[in-house]
């Protein structure tokens, strides 16, 4: 077993070198990185035919921390992009945050770690073996610049890393 802290005293996080996105997963059109598979932690598909920027969305429940509010919504596949459709429930409003669940079996998503803004930042997986390198994520609070906007799991951990020290 290898170490778990480096000599300063911080947790090493392994990340592997390069990670090579499968094509089929996400692919590159008109300069920008679309995900075409999405899973939760139970493996099941994210993915609906509603469409936002020419390409199938990525569909979420949201609630709020009781469970008493619920919107069903569609988030842009577009890597970096916010852009989101409510199918039904009312919008939350801006500095709210949310529970993220799976339409298919409501559970909740798994929580990468908190963002900046105190949030949890919500992962769900592009492949079915749920590694965390093919890995999506995004925060949970509403208006966030990070919420909504998808971003590779292995760099928003790169970003912790680098941001936080143990």
């Amino acid at each position: 077993m290898g170490k778990i802290f480096n000599d300063n005293g911080e947790m090493i996080i392994p990340l592997k070198g390069k990670v090579n996105l499968p094509r089929k997963k996400v692919e590159k059109k008109k300069g920008e990185l679309v995900v075409n598979e999405a899973f939760c932690a139970n493996g099941h598909s994210l993915i609906s035919d509603v469409k936002i920027q020419g390409e199938k969305g990525i569909h979420f429940i949201y609630t709020n921390r009781s469970g008493s509010k619920e919107t069903d919504i569609v988030i842009s596949p577009v890597v970096r992009k916010c852009r989101k459709k409510i199918l039904k429930g009312e919008p939350f409003k801006r500095g709210e945050t949310v529970k993220i669940l799976c339409p298919v079996c409501r559970e909740e998503l798994p929580v990468l770690f908190n963002c900046e803004c105190g949030a949890p930042i919500y992962l769900f997986y592009i492949d079915r073996n749920l590694d965390h390198n093919f890995g999506q994520s995004f925060c949970s609070r509403i208006g966030c610049v990070k919420s909504s906007r998808l971003r590779f799991s292995r760099d928003v951990l790169q970003e912790f890393i680098n941001n936080y020290s143990f």
